[in-house]
């Protein structure tokens, strides 16, 4: 059984992106899933990203996609039992090297949430650039190889079956001529 998670809160995305990233999950990612787990409530910052380890603890099969990304082949090979997040090897190290815009693991993992909020106004001041510092520092993490680019840092086309278009680039991820083939139109 796989569970695939998703994050739509605030108002950065419309419902079109969710209906999309489950429209190229099948048509392209070609990855049966048995639910899809929504996360709708919360303030519209990365850290609502968090309540999925606490709402997703089932001894299921679980894949985390950010909402800005296009899947353009097959993604079977991401599902992982490990806690599983991406290594940003498209860009320097920053304040972490990871990225957590793909995200897999089996089970029960909601002592990420939990140590998170045992206390929430220390945890938002030390991780204040997001979760990824959070989880680089606090978590114990296995990473991808290389399995998706991001066009912010590399505008050119890759082999990879997923692209992120993350720092705001979501803006353009409807316009570009190569990604057409991949988007959903009503």
């Amino acid at each position: 059984m796989v569970t695939i998670i998703l994050v739509c809160t605030g108002n950065k995305f419309d419902e079109w992106y969710v209906d999309n990233i489950l429209y190229m999950i099948c048509e392209y990612g070609k990855l049966e899933y048995n639910k899809v787990h929504i996360i709708r409530d919360g303030e519209g910052s990365y850290y609502d990203k968090l309540k999925m380890f606490k709402e997703c603890t089932d001894d299921v099969q679980y894949l985390y996609f950010d909402l800005d990304i296009i899947i353009k082949g097959d993604i079977k090979h991401l599902l992982r039992e490990e806690f599983t997040l991406l290594f940003a090897w498209w860009r320097h190290k920053l304040h972490t090297p990871l990225n957590s815009s793909i995200i897999s693991w089996k089970g029960d993992k909601s002592y990420i949430y939990d140590k998170f909020y045992k206390d929430e106004d220390y945890s938002r001041i030390k991780y204040h650039r997001g979760i990824d510092e959070y989880i680089y520092k606090e978590i114990e993490y296995k990473t991808y190889d290389k399995v998706c680019w991001s066009w912010w840092w590399d505008r050119t086309v890759k082999d990879y079956s997923v692209c992120l278009f993350n720092h705001g680039e979501y803006e353009n991820m409807r316009d570009l001529e190569w990604t057409q083939k991949y988007l959903l139109f009503e």
